[in-house]
């Protein structure tokens, strides 16, 4: 479920995963941990393969671990 925390949207790894094939017509994507971070692997339409390295926050009421969707969106914004 996708949270708002002061006007800030954060989502888990399924729905950024989700996020990125559907709003960004991504081909593929999968994520993992990768330390701190979410490593997220992805083809574009285009067939180019990337990856993104993304910090993973967890709220005191929480154990789930939510990405910013504002740091997805400026990382594509910068494609």
């Amino acid at each position: 479920m996708v949270i708002k925390i002061k006007g800030e949207f954060y989502l888990n790894r399924a729905e950024a995963v989700s996020y990125i094939l559907q709003g960004y017509h991504a081909k593929w994507c999968f994520a993992r941990w990768s330390r701190d971070e979410i490593a997220f692997s992805f083809e574009s339409k285009d067939g180019v393969r990337d990856r993104m390295l993304l910090p993973a926050y967890k709220s005191k009421n929480s154990k789930t671990v939510r990405i910013r969707k504002f740091e997805i969106d400026e990382y594509f914004k910068m494609k």
